[in-house]
Order: C-alpha cells, then sequence, then structure tokens
C-alpha cells in the first residue's frame, strides 16, 4: 500500500488539531454568553466533518440514518402547524431544529466513529477549556464581587444576584461532567479527570443555578449506581415512560394556605413553578391529543396573567411587601419538557417523543462498544443530568439546551471508546 506523501500528512495532522480547539474554547464559550452553544456546535461539527473528509470517513449515509429516527418527531411538527396558534413561528422553529439535529447527529457519529489517533486530544482539551472558565467563575464570584460579569452583561439592579449569569454555563458543564471525567479516567488522564470534576464542582456550586447543582447531583448519583450495578440503567427508560404518560394527568396541584405560605416564604420560585404547571396541564385538558401547536407555549391564552408571589405574615395572609415573584402564569414555556411536548404537540406528539429517546437509549444500550460499566455510567450520568434540567429549568426547543445536550451525547460517545484496549 502506497504511503501518503508527506504534505497530504501534514495537511490531515493539521486539520486533526481543529475539533480540540474547538472543544477548547467550548467552556468559556457557554460561560460567557450561553446561547454561544448553538455556533459551538455547529463550529465542531464542521472541524469534525473536515476531519472525516480528510479521513475518508465521512459518512452521509450513516448520518441520514440516524437523523431519520427524528423525521417522524419533526413530520408531526409541521403538521401540529395547521392548528397552530401561529404557523409561521412554528414552521420557522421546526426548520431551525431540523438543521439543528442535523449538525448534532453527524458531531455525535463523528465523535463515536472517526479514528480514535484524530480524536485523542479532545476530551483534555474541552475539560481544559472548562476548568479555566470554572476558575475564572471562582475568582470573580469569590474574590472580585461579580466584577468581571458586570463588564460582560447589561447593568443590573444593586441587589441582583450577579451568580446567576453564570448558572446556564454552569448547567451545561454540569450535564458534562460525568461522562467527562469517567472517558479522562479510563483514557490514563486520572489527573486531569480529578482536577477538573473538582474544580467545576466548586464553580457549579458558587453559582445560584439550582438546575446546575440538581444536574450535578443527578448525574453523579445515577452514574454512580448504574457503575456499580448496570442493570438499573433499564430504569431510565421506565422514567421517561411514566414521566411521559403520567405528569399531565397528576397535575394540577393545589397546596393548601399553610404550603402555600412555606412554600413562598422558602421556595418561591418552586411555588411559581406549581402555577406554571398546574396553568400548562389545564391547557392540555382542553387540547389532549393534538395538543395547541408547535411554539405555542409562547402564544398560550391567558399565559401572561400576572402571578405575584409574598411573603405571608403571622396570620398566613401575604404580607404585600417586596415580592418574591413578580411574574406571568406561563413565561414563554411550561419549564418542563414533558409538559411543553404534551402542551404544544398532543398525546401524538408525546408518543412520538418518547419513542424516539427510547428508541435512541436502546440503541445506546445494545451497542457492542458500549456493553461495560464504564460507558453505561456515562451515558446514563449526561442523561440524568440533561433530564433533570429539563424537567424544571428550560424549554425544551430553546436551541443553546438542544446543543448542549447534543455535545454531551458526543462527548459521552467519544468517552466510551477510551480504554477498550487496555
Amino acid at each position: 500500500m502506497t504511503e501518503p506523501a508527506p504534505h497530504a500528512r501534514g495537511i490531515k495532522d493539521a486539520w486533526a488539531f481543529l475539533p480540540p480547539v474547538l472543544l477548547a474554547l467550548f467552556g468559556p464559550l457557554v460561560y460567557v454568553a450561553p446561547l454561544g452553544a448553538v455556533p459551538g456546535l455547529l463550529l465542531l461539527t464542521l472541524g469534525l466533518g473536515l476531519v472525516a473528509w480528510h479521513t475518508g470517513a465521512l459518512q452521509g449515509r450513516a448520518i441520514l440514518r440516524d437523523f431519520a429516527l427524528f423525521l417522524p418527531l419533526f413530520a408531526w411538527m409541521l403538521i401540529s402547524g395547521l392548528w397552530s396558534l401561529d404557523a409561521g413561528a412554528g414552521l420557522s422553529l421546526a426548520l431551525r431544529l431540523a438543521g439543528l439535529f442535523l449538525a448534532g447527529t453527524a458531531s455525535v457519529l463523528w465523535l463515536r466513529r472517526l479514528p480514535e489517533a484524530q480524536l485523542g486530544r479532545c476530551l483534555p482539551a474541552l475539560a481544559g477549556g472548562f476548568t479555566v472558565a470554572a476558575i475564572v467563575v471562582i475568582f470573580d464570584l469569590a474574590a472580585l464581587h461579580g466584577q468581571i460579569t458586570r463588564h460582560l452583561h447589561k447593568a443590573q439592579a444593586e441587589n441582583y444576584d450577579l451568580a446567576l449569569f453564570y448558572g446556564r454555563g454552569a448547567t451545561i458543564q454540569s450535564i458534562l461532567m460525568v461522562p467527562l471525567a469517567l472517558g479522562l479516567w479510563r483514557s490514563g488522564r486520572r489527573a486531569l479527570a480529578i482536577g477538573q470534576f473538582a474544580v467545576g464542582a466548586v464553580a457549579i456550586l458558587v453559582t445560584s443555578s439550582l438546575s446546575a447543582k440538581m444536574a450535578l447531583g443527578a448525574g453523579v448519583a445515577v452514574g454512580g449506581a448504574v457503575f456499580v450495578l448496570p442493570a438499573l440503567r433499564f430504569a431510565l427508560p421506565v422514567l421517561l415512560a411514566l414521566l411521559f404518560a403520567t405528569l399531565p394527568f397528576v397535575l394540577p396541584y393545589k397546596p393548601d394556605a399553610a404550603e402555600t405560605c412555606w412554600l413562598a416564604g422558602n421556595k418561591a420560585s418552586a411555588l411559581h413553578r406549581l402555577y406554571i404547571w398546574d396553568f400548562a396541564a389545564e391547557r392540555i385538558a382542553d387540547k389532549p391529543v393534538l395538543g395547541w401547536g408547535l411554539d405555542a407555549s409562547r402564544r398560550m391564552p391567558g399565559g401572561d396573567e400576572k402571578v405575584v408571589i409574598y411573603r405571608c405574615d403571622a396570620e398566613g395572609k401575604p404580607t404585600g411587601v417586596r415580592p418574591r415573584v413578580d411574574g406571568t402564569v406561563l413565561p414563554l414555556h411550561p419549564h418542563n419538557a414533558v409538559l411543553q411536548i404534551w402542551l404544544e404537540l398532543g398525546g401524538i406528539g408525546a408518543l412520538i417523543g418518547f419513542a424516539t429517546v427510547g428508541l435512541l437509549l436502546f440503541r445506546t444500550f445494545a451497542a457492542a462498544g458500549r456493553r461495560n460499566r464504564w460507558a453505561q455510567a456515562g451515558f446514563v450520568g449526561a442523561c440524568l443530568g440533561g433530564l433533570s434540567v429539563a424537567l424544571v429549568s428550560f424549554g425544551i426547543w430553546q436551541e443553546w439546551f438542544l446543543s448542549a445536550l447534543f455535545v454531551a451525547a458526543g462527548i459521552a460517545a467519544l468517552a466510551a471508546r477510551q480504554g477498550r484496549a487496555a
């Protein structure tokens, strides 16, 4: 077999540096500008695509086969535009998501199939970038009292919690923590695995993002349980099935006066979430089969009704002084992925969505190269981290959040390839 010319090998080696560089920048990017996860994913896909092209491993048909798993969901999204509250907005969102999913599908496939020699620097690069970003976040909040973030974001009131600015970046890092740490450990970079995890955990804890802390706790706890007993991974699709099947019907929940006062004084955001979920469940009951149409959450009739939450006085009545929450009953989305899918796409969309996710999980767990406790723990840790966030915080169609989930899936796939020779 003829050896490639030296200059050709040099070109291939040069392209191989591109994915690690892009991954090294991903952590700082999402901490500074969380919406940057979208261009971060697209650039990573481009970089991996160039490596695949120059190594003859483009695998276009395999990418399209994987992307075809999402086609029933996108087809139903488009059909729901026939009765959507804003057909144009729904169509635009469906097309944007289709492009994003195609890019994400390609990046995940290349991260699990490109020659390992071309991807050897990717995990350390991602860990290094997130570690540097986490150190800056810790220093800014602990020593500079948020002076850096004041310069990065528009001015806020003096009593605004500046740690909230780093919340989305911390959320993205928390979803990635378990598969990244396991992949580094298996590849022999144990000091880096421990260091990036420790520094990242501190950064997540000093931010004000409860979602990030929940994702880290869920990922570590459930990933650790699956590492000890890999059969527990099958509880994940069962949990998803229960959520999709029952969540819209266990609501609304109306707390009594004592519970309302306690929540208002201690967990006002949780009480607001409960009002949001109750409203979403009531609207789901109006159209339980077809839903209100893609992206209807932003335009739901009655969704702009005001919700103001005050602390209670000694008699259990709202004080009317300094509201703890001043918002609406449905601020853009239900802050719960299952409820949003039911609300917008109905029971049919919920069934298609669960079938899609269930099939992806089955393929992930059944792949021969991933039938070991390290790989399974990494996948489940990332899944539970992302699921815990999706159930309490962001809209499921937000492109930056979906981009972060695709990057996490790709990193979990790459981490699963580490240490196989050993």
